[in-house]
């Protein structure tokens, strides 16, 4: 009954937007102007019946139509709805995002939220194939199935601002298997079906006294979920920039952590659970700082070198030069080890911090390890996440 509903709203709300069109066109994005002088929203881009957005789309703080510039403070809903986005970054501009905006979007892997974001409406990004996602602080509710049946959601990362989670927020998520919260008062999420379908998740809380009151609390004192606190972990992890456009650089990311961006101003611009980051280039060389963050504790911050005509020039890395990554995969409770690790320590971490395993690698894979649960592997300067 919820899907035909569902089906329903993206009818209804689809004819809508056809009958009102948008307004102008610039970079292949959509908009129509806001209630407010000055801005606009983003909305949908239908050709032929279709919502045409597909690939990267990196969402600008402004925009220009006929000599003014507009800023762009929202996204519709719908806007994005069963389109072919891969990657998506909207800006801090944007304080509010519309019902369904990103739902269906099969191929969408990447998400990096506005800070400005106070709630993730209904439906927002139900059907995606986002892995991770870290939601801002200053963020207060998750909608109504907000990421349902987001088959291949891995890890949550929620801010102290949450206070409320909504019915099938998370319903059908099998893949899950970790959530951070960074609040010490565990938000409501008593809604019907919020979890359903959710199984041996690990939740990360700031500290013992918060594992005593997430414990207490119905929602997230369920057999499906086990508590740990919060541990620091240094988890180095940057590669060669990858992409250079005019307008920003890519940089990727990655093991299933939260990035915060700070720009040349040590201003904190964006936080991101992505694959990557995008850079915005600017008219000189500038250096940006990314800190690996478990949005309770921070790591060592990473300074990249952006240079104005090439792009990403150089990582700076104190301690922990970048290396080849080797490739760690989990079978049948075995972790197996690939690639030229010869001499390298190898350590393995439960997510409470105690230590199962640690010797100079040799045989390149590890077994007996209790089941059902999420390791931290270290090979060397290379970490990465495993469920077991």
């Amino acid at each position: 009954m919820r899907i035909l509903r569902y089906s329903l709203m993206l009818i209804l709300s689809s004819l809508s937007l056809i009958a009102r069109g948008g307004d102008f066109v610039s970079n292949g994005l959509v908009y129509c102007f806001g209630s407010r002088s000055g801005e606009v929203m983003v909305v949908e881009n239908i050709i032929d019946g279709l919502n045409s957005y597909s690939g990267v789309c990196i969402i600008p703080t402004t925009v220009n139509y006929d000599g003014d510039n507009y800023k762009v403070t929202a996204i519709a809903e719908l806007a994005f709805a069963d389109s072919h986005v891969t990657d998506v970054v909207i800006p801090n501009t944007v304080t509010e995002i519309g019902e369904f905006a990103f739902d269906g979007c099969d191929d969408l892997v990447n998400v990096t939220l506005p800070l400005s974001l106070k709630e993730i409406p209904e439906g927002c990004f139900s059907r995606t194939n986002i892995v991770n996602i870290a939601l801002p602080e200053g963020l207060e509710v998750i909608g109504r199935a907000a990421f349902e049946e987001c088959y291949q959601l891995h890890t949550v990362l929620l801010p102290s601002t949450l206070r409320r989670i909504e019915a099938y927020a998370f319903n059908d998520c099998h893949n899950l298997y970790e959530i951070y919260c960074a609040s010490a008062i565990p938000p409501k999420a008593n809604g019907w079906g919020t979890f359903a379908g959710v199984n041996n998740v690990d939740i990360v809380v700031p500290d013992y006294e918060a594992v005593d009151s997430y414990l207490s609390d119905k929602a997230w004192g369920a057999e499906k979920f086990t508590l740990y606190p919060n541990e620091d972990i240094f988890i180095p992890s940057l590669e060669e920039g990858d992409a250079f456009e005019q307008d920003w650089q890519r940089v990727p990311l990655g093991n299933n952590l939260a990035y915060k961006v700070f720009d040349e101003n040590d201003e904190l611009v964006a936080v991101t659970a992505a694959d990557y980051c995008y850079l915005t280039s600017l008219d000189h060389d500038a250096i940006y700082t990314i800190v690996p963050t478990t949005m309770m504790s921070d790591s060592d911050p990473i300074s990249v070198m952006v240079d104005k005509t090439t792009g990403i020039d150089s990582f700076v890395l104190e301690e922990f030069p970048v290396e080849p990554e080797p490739i760690i995969v989990s079978h049948w409770g075995t972790i197996y080890i690939y690639g030229n690790t010869h001499g390298k320590l190898v350590s393995v971490w439960d997510m409470s911090g105690r230590l199962y395993y640690e010797r100079m690698s040799s045989d390149n894979h590890i077994v007996d390890l209790p089941r059902n649960r999420v390791y931290v592997v270290r090979v060397g300067n290379y970490v990465k996440k495993l469920f077991i």
